[in-house]
C-alpha cells in the first residue's frame, strides 16, 4: 500500500505535495487525538446520576415553592372573599336600621290655620291659632323605599351566599 503512496505523490507537484502531506498529518493527528478529546467533553454514566439527582433536587425545590405560592395565592383570595363579605354584612345591618328608622318614623301632617279677629271699637286686631287635628297622609314612598331595600338586600344576599360557596 505504501508503495502507491509514493507514486501518487510523484506525479504532485511540490505545491500539491506540501498540501496532500498536510492533509495526511492532519487526517493522522485527528484520527489520534479525536477519540480523547470525545470522551473527555463527555459525561460518563456516574457524572450523568449526579446531574439527574441535582436535577431532581431542583424539581422537588420547585414543586414545593410552587405548592407554597399556590397555598398563598388561596389563602389570599379566601381572605379578599371573607373581607368582601363582612363588608357586604355591614351594608346589609346598615340597611336593616335604615329599613327600621323608616318603619319607626309616623307619616303624618298637621296644619296650622290662623283667624284674625279685629275689635270694631278699636283698631287693633287678635290672630288666633287654630290647630286641626293630626291627619296621616298616605304616602307611598316610605313602601316603595322598603321594597327597594328589599331587592337590594335579596342581590347583596345572593352575592355573599354565591362567594360562600366558592370558599
Amino acid at each position: 500500500m505504501f508503495k502507491y503512496i509514493s507514486e501518487i505523490l510523484s506525479q504532485f507537484t511540490a505545491p500539491q505535495r506540501i498540501i496532500a502531506l498536510l492533509l495526511l498529518l492532519f487526517s493522522i493527528v485527528i484520527l489520534t487525538l479525536g477519540p480523547s478529546y470525545i470522551d473527555s467533553i463527555t459525561l460518563n454514566k456516574d457524572e450523568y446520576k449526579i446531574e439527574i439527582d441535582n436535577q431532581k433536587k431542583l424539581n422537588k425545590e420547585f414543586s414545593d415553592e410552587i405548592q407554597r405560592l399556590n397555598r398563598q395565592i388561596i389563602d389570599n383570595q379566601r381572605k379578599c372573599t371573607d373581607d368582601i363579605i363582612s363588608r357586604e354584612m355591614e351594608i346589609m345591618n346598615e340597611i336593616e336600621q335604615l329599613k327600621r328608622d323608616i318603619e319607626s318614623t309616623p307619616v303624618t301632617s298637621s296644619r296650622t290655620n290662623q283667624m284674625v279677629i279685629q275689635n270694631p271699637d278699636s283698631d287693633t286686631s287678635r290672630v288666633i291659632h287654630i290647630l286641626e287635628p293630626i291627619r296621616t297622609i298616605d304616602d307611598p314612598r316610605p313602601q316603595m323605599m322598603m321594597d327597594g331595600l328589599d331587592r337590594i338586600q335579596k342581590k347583596i344576599m345572593g352575592d355573599v351566599n354565591k362567594m360562600k360557596g366558592n370558599n
